[in-house]
């Protein structure tokens, strides 16, 4: 048995994301779990499909168990959610390596990124906030300094888009001390969040793009199964859509005092001011322009906005994820499941009321997921609530 695992968001499922999970097999892998994110997205945003369609699409391209990313690690920086990711994996016990996408498709090239990164980082974090404090993100002060220190062909591996979460899987491995491999494939083609296709690849910013303008373009690039359950979504209006929230975002930004906002995660003093003098914004995209700054990047702001709306606190992303809850599963994944409740160092299982029952901090993590979704069901045209949560059956998927 040789178990891999993706990290992954499928958001949507595309060819891309099928030729990877086709390359993990062919390089061996027995059996496939995927541990996808909730039904916030790590770009701040929630996902077009909810989990559970996610997750199904996922069984029927070739993984075998899928697990889900808590909702404080699915909407968190790079570095929290694929620290969260990797210590999920970690813990279960059963991986023997983690499977992704770079631009590098080199082991070697993605260490040297990763010492770079970590190196600097290290040695150098009063100068990465000396170029904060000038004005510069965080990303961009440390690929500054990284480019100082190792030259332009480093730094431009490094700002690949395609290598930066490569990057963040293999420095969280190193952090948990994880005792599975990491392995790489070349990204094919589509530079991440490009809105160019290439040959039958495209981004899914690409494929989510077409959808919410009604452009069929996309079918080109999705399988049939994604292409027909998107289209039965929407006629259910079950497609999301984050300007759905804007005035629960509001209400809730309006609200909240200044000490609540130093509370939420990845906010400083500075995007505390900011945050709060924008607070009497009228629309979503007036609220995000009130707060930008070059020193803070879109994506930090938005998943900002997500945490206050769904209620996260910087205290919950002190701890790794408690449990690992199982979203779906073929016979493949029912054998794993077998296996890993005999190796795993957290609770695992399908039933979030059972884990909320795992101790505190268990119970702590379930109670977000539950606002998660209670949020994330208003972003959809025919609203639901939370309880789809505890009633939902997990039954194992049938493949071919």
């Amino acid at each position: 048995m040789k178990v891999s695992a993706i990290i992954c968001e499928y958001n949507p499922m595309h060819n891309g994301h099928v030729h990877h999970i086709r390359k993990t097999r062919e390089n061996g892998a027995t059996h496939i779990i995927g541990l996808l994110s909730s039904n916030f997205v790590q770009r701040g945003d929630v996902a077009l499909l909810d989990k559970f369609d996610r997750a199904k699409l996922a069984i029927h391209h070739g993984v075998d168990l899928v697990i889900e990313l808590p909702v404080a690690f699915s909407n968190a920086s790079a570095e929290l959610y694929a620290t969260g990711a990797v210590s999920i994996l970690n813990n279960l016990g059963i991986v023997d390596e983690l499977s992704f996408g770079s631009s590098c498709s080199d082991l070697e090239c993605l260490e040297l990124l990763t010492e770079a990164s970590l190196s600097t980082t290290q040695q150098y974090l009063d100068r990465i906030r000396d170029r904060m404090r000038q004005g510069d993100s965080y990303p961009a002060a440390l690929w500054e300094i990284v480019r100082q220190r190792y030259g332009n062909k480093v730094a431009g591996m490094m700002h690949d888009p395609n290598n930066m979460l490569a990057i963040e899987y293999m420095k969280a491995m190193h952090k948990v001390n994880a005792g599975f491999k990491p392995f790489t494939i070349e990204r094919q083609c589509v530079i991440h969040d490009s809105m160019e296709p290439s040959d039958m690849y495209a981004s899914a910013s690409f494929v989510r793009k077409s959808v919410a303008e009604g452009d069929m373009a996309y079918l080109d690039y999705v399988p049939e199964d994604t292409a027909k359950l998107i289209a039965q979504r929407t006629s259910e209006g079950k497609i999301a859509d984050v300007r759905r929230l804007e005035r629960l975002i509001l209400h809730r930004i309006r609200t909240m005092q200044p000490e609540e906002l130093l509370e939420l995660p990845d906010v400083n003093e500075s995007l505390q001011n900011r945050i709060y003098a924008a607070r009497h914004a009228n629309s979503w995209d007036e609220l995000l322009a009130g707060v930008k700054a070059r020193c803070f990047t879109m994506s930090r702001i938005r998943r900002i906005m997500m945490a206050a709306a769904i209620g996260i606190r910087r205290e919950d992303l002190r701890y790794y994820p408690p449990y690992a809850r199982v979203i779906a599963f073929n016979e493949r994944g029912r054998e794993l499941m077998g296996y890993a409740k005999k190796k795993s160092r957290i609770p695992i299982g399908t039933s979030l009321a059972k884990l909320s029952e795992e101790g505190r901090l268990a119970n702590k993590f379930v109670r977000l997921e539950e606002r998660a979704t209670d949020v994330y069901g208003l972003s959809v045209e025919k609203m639901f609530s939370a309880e789809q949560e505890f009633r939902m059956k997990i039954v194992p998927e049938v493949t071919k």
